[in-house]
């Protein structure tokens, strides 16, 4: 250590033991079997173990095993119960339900530890009854919370609240029209939104990023015969949707196809507005020309 100290400008004692101290990772996984700790760590494969498909994470350098029964899946037609594992498509349905949390942080509750075989055992269906059932007793209509995306498709997200599903539609991502959602969020995103409804039977909620954002609509200063820029977000049989930056945010309008050119989505142009009308939030525009912006 008097080398380092002599040698290394710069030199942090502290720094320096802190880096060179290894650090055992099965106190943290006894403290947390003890304390029954909610862990979070990326689901980081699959494997099968005494014949039954297991999700594998780590608690740092240790190897935890979560067996799929315990995985809590909660869907027909996939492995809910150690029953389930004589059915062959539950378990191939539950494989793929696995591959599509593959690299995403998951929620587990350490169960037992073998340090002799290094391993852990966990359950994730523990950890999500738990939160869930934190989450039930606070969540309702109106409140405003933190949402984590976790799947996506062009029209709808599923994230989670506390262990609860909750449905976004591309209706209530943002105000106007948004063409493909997945192109707006990823897996992971955290998200503020408002709770629209909770079916507590079912387990699932509602809810709406647009009710937390400025309306465009209110205060609307887009003049009839003005020109704007505009992004061209949607291409259909009849015309194009279009979209034009205000001062809230986004408003969408509609346009039929010029005679001469072919738009595509995310063309920029320069756009005459003809009809607004603020009652049924439509626009309507005629397109001028291509715009270049760099």
């Amino acid at each position: 250590m008097d080398f380092l100290k002599k040698f290394i400008e710069g030199y942090d004692e502290q720094k320096a033991l802190e880096l060179m101290a290894e650090r055992d990772y099965w106190q943290d996984v006894i403290r947390a079997e003890q304390n029954k700790l909610i862990v979070q760590e990326p689901l980081a494969g699959i494997e099968t173990h005494y014949d039954v498909p297991c999700a594998i994470t780590y608690i740092g350098n240790i190897k935890g095993i979560i067996p799929i029964y315990e995985f809590g899946i909660n869907k027909e037609n996939h492995v809910n119960t150690r029953d389930d594992l004589k059915d062959k498509e539950k378990i191939a349905n539950s494989y793929r339900f696995l591959r599509s949390l593959s690299g995403q942080k998951i929620a587990f509750i350490v169960k037992g530890y073998d340090k002799a075989s290094g391993l852990f055992t966990a359950s994730r269906k523990e950890a999500l009854d738990w939160m869930k059932k934190r989450t039930e007793e606070e969540l309702m209509p109106g409140a405003k919370t933190l949402a984590v995306v976790r799947n996506v498709n062009p029209y709808r997200a599923i994230a989670d609240i506390g262990g609860i599903p909750a449905i976004l539609t591309s209706a209530e991502y943002q105000h106007g029209w948004t063409d493909d959602l997945s192109e707006h969020l990823q897996v992971g995103d955290h998200i503020m939104v408002k709770v629209l409804n909770f079916d507590k039977e079912k387990g699932r909620a509602v809810i709406s990023r647009k009710a937390l954002i400025p309306d465009p609509w209110e205060n609307l200063e887009l003049r009839e015969k003005s020109e704007y820029m505009a992004e061209i977000t949607g291409v259909r049989e009849k015309g194009c949707y279009f979209r034009i930056k205000t001062k809230n945010g986004y408003v969408d309008g509609f346009l039929r196809h010029p005679r001469h050119e072919l738009l595509n989505r995310g063309d920029k142009a320069l756009v005459r507005i003809l009809d607004i009308n603020p009652e049924k939030r439509t626009i309507f525009g005629l397109y001028l020309r291509p715009l270049k912006v760099n």
